[in-house]
């Protein structure tokens, strides 16, 4: 099979391609050696495989590297800098829309510098804009704003998602101007303006959400389903019907066929059907997935309406891919395309095998009529769905991080429903695009359905335990497909009876060894997270920002500020606390910051806490401090006012001393930052928020501030605070500061590491030793750092 091991030789030259680049002489050589032996030994196969896997390596590296946008004075991304700069362009998708803002993606033309200077580019661009006014396809614009590489989190690596779509720059709330209308492409405007008018048609004849639902089904617009609901879908495993995906091609080529195949004949309703096909991918944005569906659809129909033959199904599969990542070869790093290559792929591979287990089991209970009335069932809402997921679920953990527990019981129910959907919806569309009275009675009948399906979703995502976080790095997404592979070898190359004697042989008594030492480890790993008798304090390393964990001596669990990436937040408690921890005693939000609070509304998804101390700052209506205190009250749990004076005794010899804020309110957020001192026998630490030299002033002539043992320098070292008189009245004897790794604000300052260099006080940094722990009985301080 010269064409597999080709097309197996090309998936991985694109990905060797992206790890090292080779020249393109050598790669040309490879392809003239590869072309020669294949040529040479193509009558015989023994060397065959080589040569032709040494072809399709080459050639995918070559077309790697001729894709690769050259990034010079031409490109637009050659002209990011801190100085608002104008750029000219035009609007080439449609803008995707959310509550508060839209994205624009424009293809610049020109770049005016402020020194005058206009030079002519070529580049994407990603615009994140107002939310009103409206823009659309095909606009020319100009655009007056900072243009900068897009920003990664810590969660995501969004600069080189982009970059596989060609985009490299960005730019935020520009002033934007229109002028021009209609430069786009004559099909383009088109197609815009169909799924415009469809999308405003099933406006007016459905109500959101179920409009907002069949709109992202039928036509993949999901810019108007809310959160809520699409985290439902999420949780129940339910995403993948909002998805265009290749049950949307099946169906509406079947349509084509049933209504021209009497008209024209059979080969023309193909023909008809193929150019649907094409249109309706266009129509829907042409995603990778959609693009994979729509060959394999048309493949399909090609081979067995018009040649009457079958097709091998997992080979044409990797001939599509093939064909995709050849037009576009960072397609195979799309999720969408992997997801539904891998989704494809399960159902040819254990779809069948699947089904007829089932039916061999339920054949000795029931009937012959009962087992095929049950197994149609069965196979449309259960055995489909676990056949898919055996190949998605990797790529699922790996991306998403999230397992749903409900999602076969889910699918089960809400799957059924889903042809009535799409063909009671598609026909509202059709009908309305004519006249909305004549799409009304379709709308009505597909509203039922979509009903059913949303409150089935709310309801079952609420269920307990519905989806748990499991996070697979991409070393275990391979182990997993490795022995799933392994798997699926042995079981078609081996009956039952073989299985069965392999059974017999099993070393039991080694399982039962291992048992017993994987208990122990576990008892180990119990008892190694047991109190130790003292008090430790974790600076966490997590970026830009604060959050210090307290471990008491009896096991108490204090968290104070969570930083803003949840996901750095979470690993961190994962480092330092055990996996089976769920409960913390307390949570500190020093004030209402990001960088201080944004991952703590995740970590209360995860932890139930007992106290909440707050300094008292208004939430706003959005943000993380307004999800913090939310995620408190879902809990049960009403936050306290901290106000200077406040004595919260931990345990015996433990306590925390709230030194600030008082009565007054500053303007300056940071001065209304809550300070703390942390008391333990003859150690004590000064942790200080964000205040800067006002507040500082204000503590040393409120005489509150004894000398402290250790300092959480304020600000993250930044000029602003800890002054030289601060540090005098203090007398620290160690200092931490919390701070990024090459941060934008320039912390810690050269001027505060200046004086506390002054003042011979050590410094120790998260920037540079990661997380710092202080181990102390109140008497003797051990500290640590953490890698």
């Amino acid at each position: 099979m010269p064409v597999f091991y080709f097309l197996l030789a090309w998936y991985a030259g694109l990905w060797l391609a992206s790890r090292w680049a080779l020249p393109l002489p050598w790669l040309w050589l490879g392809a003239g050696l590869g072309l020669a032996g294949t040529i040479l030994a193509w009558r015989r196969p023994r060397w065959r495989w080589l040569t032709v896997a040494l072809l399709g390596l080459c050639l995918a590296g070559w077309r790697f590297a001729a894709t690769r946008p050259v990034l010079d004075a031409t490109h637009l991304a050659s002209y990011h800098n801190e100085e608002s700069v104008l750029v000219t362009g035009r609007i080439i998708a449609r803008p995707q829309t959310s509550e508060r803002s839209q994205r624009l993606r424009v293809a610049a033309s020109a770049v005016t510098l402020p020194n005058g200077s206009t030079y002519q580019v070529d580049g994407l661009l990603l615009v994140q804009a107002e939310r009103y006014p409206a823009y659309a396809y095909g606009q020319a614009v100009t655009l007056q704003g900072i243009l900068s590489a897009p920003e990664n989190s810590a969660e995501f690596d969004y600069r080189a998602y982009l970059a596989r779509q060609g985009i490299h720059s960005s730019m935020s709330w520009p002033q934007i101007t229109v002028t021009a209308e209609q430069q786009g492409s004559w099909l383009g405007h088109r197609l815009d303006g169909l799924q415009t008018r469809a999308a405003d048609r099933l406006r007016r004849l459905l109500p959101d959400p179920h409009g907002a639902l069949l709109r992202g089904i039928l036509l993949g617009n999901d810019d108007d389903l809310s959160p809520e609901l699409s985290a439902a879908f999420q949780t129940t495993g339910m995403t993948h019907i909002i998805a265009i995906s290749g049950f949307n091609i099946a169906l509406l080529a079947g349509m084509m066929l049933q209504l021209f195949t009497p008209l024209l004949g059979p080969r023309p309703a193909v023909l008809v059907a193929a150019l649907v096909i094409t249109l309706y991918t266009l129509l829907v944005g042409a995603d990778a997935s959609v693009v994979r569906a729509a060959l394999m659809g048309g493949i399909s129909l090609l081979t067995s309406r018009w040649l009457g033959r079958t097709s091998d199904g997992p080979l044409v599969l990797l001939l599509v891919g093939g064909i995709m990542t050849a037009i576009r070869p960072d397609w195979l790093w799309d999720v969408g395309f992997q997801l539904s290559f891998a989704a494809t792929l399960s159902l040819m591979l254990y779809a069948d095998p699947l089904t007829v287990w089932v039916r061999q089991r339920l054949e000795r209970w029931l009937p012959q009529k009962s087992v095929e009335r049950l197994l149609g069932w069965l196979s449309e809402a259960v055995l489909l769905t676990l056949a898919a997921q055996l190949l998605t679920l990797p790529l699922m953990l790996l991306h998403f991080g999230q397992l749903s527990l409900i999602s076969l019981p889910a699918n089960a129910l809400i799957l059924p429903a889903q042809p009535a959907v799409m063909s009671w919806g598609g026909l509202a569309t059709l009908a309305g695009l004519i006249h909305p009275w004549l799409g009304q009675p379709f709308a009505w009948v597909s509203w039922l359905f979509l009903e059913y399906t949303i409150t089935l979703v709310e309801l079952m995502a609420t269920v307990p335990g519905a989806a748990v976080a499991i996070s697979l790095p991409p070393a275990g997404a391979i182990t997993l497909y490795c022995l799933i592979a392994i798997l699926t070898w042995q079981r078609r190359h081996a009956d039952s009876s073989a299985w069965r004697r392999a059974l017999g042989h099993l070393p039991w008594r080694q399982f039962v060894m291992g048992g017993a030492i994987l208990g122990s480890l576990l008892n180990w790993a119990w008892a190694a997270s047991l109190p130790d008798g003292q008090l430790h304090i974790y600076f966490l390393d997590i970026g830009q920002g604060d959050a210090t964990l307290i471990r008491t001596a009896t096991g108490r669990l204090l968290l104070i500020d969570g930083g803003q990436f949840p996901a750095r937040l979470q690993e961190q408690l994962s480092d330092h606390l055990p996996f089976w921890q769920r409960s913390l005693d307390m949570v500190v939000a020093t004030h209402p910051d990001a960088d201080h609070v944004g991952g703590l509304p995740a970590v209360l998804d995860r932890y139930q806490i007992s106290y909440l101390l707050v300094n008292g700052e208004p939430p706003g209506r959005a943000g993380p401090y307004a999800a913090l205190l939310s995620a408190a009250a879902a809990q049960g749990v009403e936050p306290t006012l901290a106000q200077a004076g406040q004595i919260i005794w931990l345990e015996d010899g433990l306590y925390l001393e709230v030194l600030h804020p008082g009565t007054t309110r500053s303007e300056n957020r940071n001065d209304n930052s809550i300070v703390l001192r942390l008391v333990y026998g003859d150690f004590s630490l000064l942790l200080t928020g964000d205040i800067e030299a006002e507040t500082e002033q204000a503590l040393l002539e409120g005489n509150t501030l004894p000398p402290t043992y250790a300092l959480k320098v304020a600000h993250h070292g930044s000029e602003t605070s800890t002054t030289a008189a601060f540090l005098r009245q203090l007398g620290p004897s160690v200092a931490v500061i919390s701070a990024g790794v090459d941060n934008q604000f320039g912390h810690p300052h050269e001027l505060i590491l200046g004086r506390l260099g002054s003042a011979y006080i050590p410094v120790l940094r998260t920037d540079e030793l990661h997380t710092i722990e202080f181990i102390t009985d109140g008497h003797y301080l051990t500290m640590l750092k953490h890698p």
